[in-house]
């Protein structure tokens, strides 16, 4: 089974927006045929493995703006998601990382998340706040919310 990790974007841009920063940040290239409104494929050299990471931008899908307060996620607020997967798995968490510190620094205003498996907040960057790593498994679920609520940047 394939590894995801995606980077959450509080960010009022248009998936194709978002691509073309990445493009001119991470050397991505766009892919032939991968580009709708909706969603932009990309692919780009890893940096610490010889492959390719493969990377959609789109529409955060797991967004719930209407959540009651126990079902408040922290990815909810964030509606850009930029999912990125490579072959193998064991590195792929290490090279979503990288991506994400190249754009903290390259945007340090905009709040960013960086999420293992849709479930897992791995690192949160909140301008003006800094950028925290988590060292132990702290989840997206309202039940962990004291664990992040001072790097994510949730609405209401």
């Amino acid at each position: 089974m394939a590894t995801d990790e995606s980077i959450f974007l509080q960010l009022d841009e248009e998936p194709g927006q978002v691509a073309g920063w990445l493009v001119g940040v991470l050397g991505l290239e766009l892919l032939q045929g991968g580009q709708d409104e909706d969603e932009v494929g990309l692919r780009g050299r890893a940096a610490t493995v010889d492959g390719w990471l493969r990377v959609s931008v789109g529409r955060n899908i797991y967004e719930s703006p209407d959540d009651e307060p126990g079902e408040i996620q922290a990815i909810d607020g964030y509606p850009i998601e930029i999912g990125i997967r490579l072959k193998p798995d064991e590195v792929l968490r290490r090279e979503a990382r990288l991506v994400f510190d190249k754009l903290v620094e390259a945007r340090p205003e905009v709040p960013m998340l960086l999420v293992h498996e849709v479930t897992i907040l791995d690192a949160a960057h909140l301008p003006g706040t800094g950028t925290q790593y988590f060292d132990e498994p702290v989840t997206v679920d309202a039940p962990d919310r004291d664990k992040w609520r001072n790097w994510v940047r949730v609405d209401g």
